[in-house]
Formats: C-alpha cells, sequence, structure tokens
C-alpha cells in the first residue's frame, strides 16, 4: 500500500503545502529524502522527526533521527551475548533508517513534526491524508500530472520529471504484484531461547517451535519448559520486530484487565490477544525479541530471542526442547530466590531436557493428535 501524504512547511508568510505519495514500507530516512526532493531544498546540517500522532492518538516523546557519526558502526539496539545467557538495552534511540512509516502511521490523520536545521530550523508538518492502493496511487499522480500540465503553466522539463518518476512507481507496483501472488511463505521452524531474567543463577530453555503458532501456544510451551503451573496471570511485550526496537506492543491474554496494565504505561499502547496473533506476525528475522511475564506480584520475566530460522525437519513433531540449563524457581519463591535461600543449580541438562519434552508429548502434542482424530 501507499501513503498519500499532506507536507506543510511553515514559513513566516504563511504555509507551503505539498503533496506526495510514498510505499508504506518506505523508512523515515527515505521520507526525509522525498520532503528535501519536493521542496527543492538541499541536505540539511540535521533533522528529526517527533511523532505526534499515531493509530489515531497523540503521541508524545516519540523522537526518530538520522543516525549520528559516532554510530556509523550500525550498533544493534540489543547486545545479545549467548556466552552470558544475557541481553541489555542500549539507549532508547530511535534511528529514521530503521524505522518504516507503516510503524507510526497507521490511521489517517496520523501525523509527525520534521525539523531540518541549515543557518536556522525549518519546520514542516506531514500528515497521513489516505492509504491508497498502487492502482489509486498511480491515478492520483495521474490527475496532478495533468493538473500541472504546460498549459496551466508547468515546464515541460518539470513535467516530463514528473512522469518518469510516475513510471518508476508503475514498475514498482507491477513487480510487487508478481510478487504477492507467488503464495504465502511456507511454515518455519522457529529455535528460540528463553531466559528466566533475575533469579541469580542462568536459567534458559532453548526450544523449536513452528512459527505458525499463536502466542497463546507460546505461552502454554513457556509454561511447560519452566514448569510453571499457570496459577496468574501474564503477558507478552514485543521489544524488537523486524530487526527494529519496539515501544509498548503487548500481546495479552483474554481476562487481562487493560486498566492494570495502563497503569504502568503513560504511553498509549498497542495491544492484541494472544489467541489471534501468530509467532510470524512479531518474530520475521533472527534476533527478534520479546519479553514475557508471568506473576505480575513475583514478576517473573523471561527474555525470548529468536536464535534461528530453519526448516521443520519432516516427520518432527513440534514444539521441542534442545537444551536446558538450570531449574525454575517454583511457584510464588520470589522471596526464598531474592535471599538466597532456593538453589536452582542442576548440572543434568540432559535430565531436565528428557523431562520438558515428556511433558511437551503429554500436555502439547498429545492434544494436537486428539485435534487431528476428530
Amino acid at each position: 500500500m501507499f501513503y498519500e501524504m499532506m507536507i506543510e512547511k511553515n514559513f513566516s508568510t504563511g504555509l507551503n503545502t505539498r503533496m506526495i505519495w510514498i510505499e508504506e514500507n518506505s523508512t523515515f530516512e527515505q521520507l526525509h529524502q522525498q520532503v528535501l526532493e519536493v521542496f527543492k531544498e538541499n541536505s540539511p546540517k540535521n533533522h528529526s522527526f517527533r511523532i505526534i500522532r499515531s493509530n489515531g492518538k497523540k503521541q508524545s516523546g516519540t523522537t526518530i533521527q538520522q543516525q549520528s557519526f559516532t554510530d556509523q558502526a550500525d550498533a544493534d539496539p540489543f547486545d545479545y551475548n549467548d556466552e552470558s545467557e544475557s541481553t541489555r538495552l542500549f539507549a532508547d534511540c530511535l534511528y529514521e533508517k530503521d524505522v518504516v512509516l507503516k510503524s507510526y502511521f497507521k490511521k489517517t490523520g496520523d501525523s509527525a513534526a520534521y525539523t531540518s536545521v541549515q543557518d536556522s530550523p525549518n519546520e514542516y508538518t506531514l500528515t497521513l491524508n489516505k492509504i491508497l492502493s498502487p492502482a489509486a496511487t498511480i491515478l492520483a499522480q495521474l490527475n496532478q500530472i495533468v493538473d500541472l500540465s504546460p498549459e496551466r503553466g508547468e515546464s515541460y522539463d518539470n513535467l516530463k520529471e514528473q512522469l518518469n518518476s510516475l513510471t518508476q512507481l508503475l514498475g514498482t507496483s507491477a513487480e510487487k504484484t508478481k510478487t504477492a501472488t507467488s503464495g504465502p511463505k511456507p511454515t518455519q521452524l522457529y529455535s528460540f531461547k528463553i531466559t528466566l531474567e533475575d533469579v541469580g543463577v542462568p536459567v534458559w530453555r532453548k526450544v523449536q517451535v513452528l512459527s505458525n503458532s499463536t502466542f497463546l501456544e507460546l505461552h502454554k510451551i513457556i509454561q511447560i519448559l519452566f514448569d510453571w503451573q499457570d496459577e496468574h496471570l501474564h503477558d507478552f511485550m514485543i521489544q524488537k520486530s523486524k530487526g527494529i526496537r519496539q515501544k509498548n506492543v503487548t500481546i495479552e491474554s483474554a481476562d487481562s484487565d487493560p486498566t492494570f496494565a495502563n497503569f504502568f504505561f503513560k504511553d498509549e499502547q498497542t495491544s492484541y490477544t494472544e489467541e489471534k496473533e501468530h509467532l510470524h506476525d512479531h518474530f520475521l528475522v533472527e534476533k527478534d525479541q520479546a519479553l514475557y511475564t508471568y506473576d505480575f506480584g513475583d514478576d517473573w520475566r523471561h527474555k525470548i530471542v529468536l536464535e534461528k530460522i530453519l526448516e521443520p525437519a519432516e516427520g518432527m513433531v513440534y514444539p521441542v526442547c534442545t537444551a536446558a540449563k538450570n531449574d525454575a524457581p517454583y511457584e510464588d519463591s520470589r522471596h526464598e530466590v531474592l535471599h538466597g535461600e532456593l538453589s536452582l543449580l542442576n548440572s543434568n541438562a540432559k535430565a531436565i531436557v528428557a523431562d520438558v519434552n515428556a511433558e511437551l508429548a503429554r500436555r502439547m502434542h498429545h492434544k494436537k493428535m486428539s485435534r487431528k482424530k476428530k
């Protein structure tokens, strides 16, 4: 899909307005380049975007900036160290080359402020006017070109340039249509490492899960992996999707209380239900991450990292646990863990894996086989 966006440049003498069309998967860096092109301006010394409205709701505090010279190494916003079994979040910073427009422009009326600084700052307001199909986008551009025909004062060279741009857009749309008709991607196999945080010693499990599984199924799998009893509330928070840092994207169970969740978040949340969301909706590339929290009293936090994307083995039944380290604490034992009264050390990793897979076979595989019989 394409976005029809209205750009207003705020002059001291009034507004200068332009209309652009840009693909929804374009980055904010590409949007920056298009703003310069449509206003025929040189690249500024520095610039940034500030989200004003997203998904129909007012926003504050979300700034998307250009990549600084000190960050040209393209550091991963999450430092994932497999050896130390830990993850660490770097400074909260969004770069325009990493963020796609559809992450924030979701509904008509969503908007952002664009500030460019040359000798003095220039202010622009970018507003999502319409969401169009490729064909509708081409028609809209044709109508604009007709309005700017030479008989109405537009130079031939400028008109020719716009027609060339339209031809390129048509080629892009045809290629995307060809790709779309090739059919859906086959089910893949996700190899996750799930680490229980803040328990004094490394406690983790590695598990292979089919990519079309729901988050409800992943919840049940985690309960088995760590020997929880599903006696408390839980939720998922997406932290990184398609390699891009996410904020306040939660996946909740049907019995979650949104009032309880909103108490902890000042910003607006994007919430989904775990019964309807599939893993492949959010885990798209290796190192995508989420946080699973179980029991909001004891606050057991599990870091979920997509380590590998594989092909399912023929005849293999999933999910399956492939590796483990140390025991998980039992229900309602946060006090014992904090005071060192509970030892989680267990050197027999093979026994842990065997026990987990036996329970997965009993509670997960058996149910799937029962459904097939019906």
